[in-house]
């Protein structure tokens, strides 16, 4: 499948983010790393705040396919919510450059992330996953995307993957007390 304009500029936006810092995004920079005139950039982002929206946009819509794929698999939407945040980071850069973006242009767009963390609580309580357990298991996604966002002590693929079996097994065996 052809990758969109769109998607190229996003793609391209994300990338240079993380290879060289939110200040070295320009439009400029990022027509030139996607390979299309600054005229077609601003055809699909009118500007800078424009292009950030949209990578929070395009990034929500991805966990949201996540989320909707582990809840097929395991038909718990507080279990989805971690393993699609740990295939999210395994994926894409694009959650890191997002938010990172955001919190360094326009706060604002951090809000798009609250209707995910809304609908994340409210099946906790449908799935009847103890207040304490569902925000621990929030915290511990958050905290594994901050530490790899800010490169502060992430953990190895390893240690992971033992922390999200431990959760997994963890809210299996609150649910049933």
């Amino acid at each position: 499948m052809a990758v969109s304009k769109r998607q190229l500029i996003l793609e391209a936006a994300s990338s240079i983010i993380m290879q060289k810092g939110i200040n070295h995004l320009t439009l400029e920079e990022v027509a030139a790393e996607a390979g299309v005139s600054k005229g077609g950039l601003l055809y699909h982002f009118s500007n800078k705040d424009e292009l950030i929206k949209g990578l929070n946009v395009e990034t929500i819509k991805e966990y949201r396919e996540l989320v909707q794929e582990a809840l097929d698999e395991t038909g718990s939407y507080t279990k989805s919510f971690l393993l699609a945040t740990l295939k999210q980071l395994d994926k894409h850069h694009n959650a890191s450059s997002s938010m990172l973006a955001a919190l360094s242009t326009n706060k604002e767009w951090i809000k798009l992330w609250d209707e995910d963390y809304q609908r994340f609580r409210e099946e906790m309580v449908r799935e009847e996953v103890p207040f304490e357990v569902g925000m621990i298991v929030r915290l511990v996604s958050d905290g594994l995307l901050y530490s790899r966002l800010f490169e502060s002590d992430p953990l190895h693929v390893e240690e992971e993957k033992k922390v999200v079996r431990y959760l997994l097994d963890w809210i299996d065996k609150e649910k049933s007390v």
